[in-house]
């Protein structure tokens, strides 16, 4: 099945995709922009289910290196080669130039005609990146993503454990330059030179194309769906911004979410490093949770919690943290509001369930990131904390 989706059905995306991504903004500049432009120039996005591609059918992921962690100096290295090359053109069309050549570059040399392009994560600019680069080739793009929610790391990917080959990968910057990386140790050895690329190119968006395989690979190493799944609970959390209901429940029952904490934020502190965004949350319980303290470490994205100082939910699970008042994702990177004294609500989700197999967990879990914490199921957390938080489902 081909879906063609309307202005108002990508705005509902990036709602929902902002949650789920676990520390983004629905109001990401970049995605804004992409939508306008589709619309400027009268193209069309449209989805096509997994199960509808021909399993010879080629694809790849089309992606945007992006995030914090690029200091002031290292972006000031670029200007004089922005001052040099007057041919420079940082808009929106200079950007789609750069997408269509990164993917048209990783045909080129990987000898594939890729019939659909599939986002690398959930994820406002991810997701977008996808089907605005899929619209400006006329191409459908697939209703999914390879991870279920947003990640701080190339390699976490469901195409990793899939055995979903990275390479080729091409990164073209926003000086025009390409640079195609064509064998690496392992994935993760990618991501970190992607991630340099990024830093030295001033922490401006560069598109990067990679993981060229058969529709028919792709299909154990994807989240199927997961563009209609972020579309619907933009839909209702929106519907029920507009009619005066509670977003939080509508958000609840849409997405089937376990409230895990509610609170007011004590302390948020962040830390550019090494491209990424670093910090914690610190959030003092209200309501049922009185008396409780969460903290939430993310790096980019939410990925590790104690509640009072004992470990609670961790990655692969989700963790988000929404404005009480509209259930409106908050962001951990860019320039931000304060957050100290808002009103938040906590939510888990369950990951997919190939992040939760064996090999899932291998690839990620809290010791990744130097926590002797061992993974449990938000499931058995919830349980297991029965008596002093709030476990609740409306979707039933």
């Amino acid at each position: 099945m081909v879906k063609t989706l309307t202005k108002e059905h990508l705005k509902d995306y990036l709602i929902g995709s902002a949650i789920l991504a676990c520390g983004q903004s629905e109001d990401n500049p970049r995605a804004l922009a992409m939508i306008e432009d589709i619309f400027e120039k009268g193209l069309k996005v449209t989805l096509i289910d997994q199960v509808k591609i021909p399993d010879e059918k080629f694809i790849c992921t089309v992606s945007y290196q992006a995030g914090g962690g690029v200091p002031e100096d290292v972006k000031k290295q670029l200007e004089p080669y922005l001052q040099k090359l007057e041919e420079v053109d940082l808009s929106q069309s200079k950007k789609a130039i750069n997408l269509k050549k990164a993917v048209n570059e990783l045909s080129e040399i990987s000898n594939a005609e890729f019939y659909s392009y599939i986002a690398l994560c959930t994820s406002p600019i991810q997701g977008m990146t996808a089907m605005y680069t899929a619209a400006i080739e006329g191409k459908p793009c697939v209703d999914g993503d390879c991870c279920g929610r947003a990640r701080p790391g190339y390699h976490i990917s469901l195409t990793n454990p899939a055995g979903i080959p990275a390479t080729p990968t091409v990164m073209v910057t926003p000086l025009g330059e390409t640079i195609i990386i064509k064998t690496a140790v392992e994935i993760a050895r990618i991501g970190d030179i992607c991630k340099i690329i990024h830093i030295v190119s001033g922490g401006t968006v560069t598109p990067v194309a990679g993981c060229p395989a058969s529709i028919k690979e792709y299909r154990g190493g994807m989240v199927p769906k997961q563009v209609t799944k972020c579309i619907e609970i933009g839909k209702a959390v929106r519907r029920a911004r507009e009619e005066g209901k509670n977003p939080i429940e509508a958000f609840m029952k849409t997405a089937n979410a376990y409230e895990i904490f509610e609170g007011e934020v004590r302390s948020f502190e962040r830390e550019a490093r090494l491209g990424y965004t670093w910090g914690n949350w610190i959030v003092k319980g209200l309501g049922e949770f009185e008396g409780h303290t969460l903290r939430v470490w993310f790096k980019n994205e939410h990925l590790v919690s104690w509640f009072d100082d004992q470990p609670y939910v961790t990655c692969p699970d989700l963790i988000c943290i929404v404005d009480s008042n509209g259930c409106k994702g908050l962001g951990n990177m860019y320039e931000l509001p304060s957050y100290i004294g808002r009103k938040v609500t906590v939510f888990g989700l369950p990951a997919y369930k190939l992040w939760r197999a064996k090999e899932g967990i291998e690839h990620w879990n809290p010791k990744n990131y130097g926590f002797d914490i061992e993974y449990k199921p938000l499931e058995e957390v919830v349980s297991e904390n029965f008596n002093r938080i709030t476990r609740r489902t409306l979707n039933n």
